[in-house]
């Protein structure tokens, strides 16, 4: 079941973070490092259960060409979003993919750009 839940607060700030979400899926669906990078802030976080948080365009840089080589090469890409809530500057999706069960993201944006993200993952 697909859901999608745009809370209604203040129009700019949910089109913004919509905006950025659509551009950062699309940077996911084509496994580009760059496009993908361009997303984050410069001292953005990513907390993905891997006890270690990763800061800065250059750590996510690294981990995004591990992610799109190691977890979703070429043909594993293409998620489906089964549920999508925005609120204000928080976005959340829960997805899968040919690879992946059941994946979460939360989003939160700020000036057109990702501060903070989390990522889990049932890979199967």
């Amino acid at each position: 079941m697909n859901t999608t839940n745009i809370q209604n607060t203040e129009n700019r700030e949910i089109n913004e973070t919509l905006a950025v979400l659509e551009r950062h899926l699309n940077a996911f669906r084509l496994g580009d490092v760059d496009l993908t990078v361009q997303d984050y802030a410069s001292d953005a976080i990513i907390i993905n259960g891997t006890d270690t948080v990763i800061r800065g365009t250059d750590q996510i840089r690294e981990t995004f060409i591990s992610v799109y080589r190691d977890f979703f090469p070429k043909g594993t890409r293409e998620i489906n979003i089964e549920e999508k809530t925005v609120y204000g500057e928080v976005a959340y999706i829960r997805w899968s993919a040919p690879n992946a069960k059941m994946a979460t993201d939360t989003l939160i944006v700020k000036n057109n750009k990702i501060v903070v993200q989390t990522f889990a993952c049932h890979f199967g």
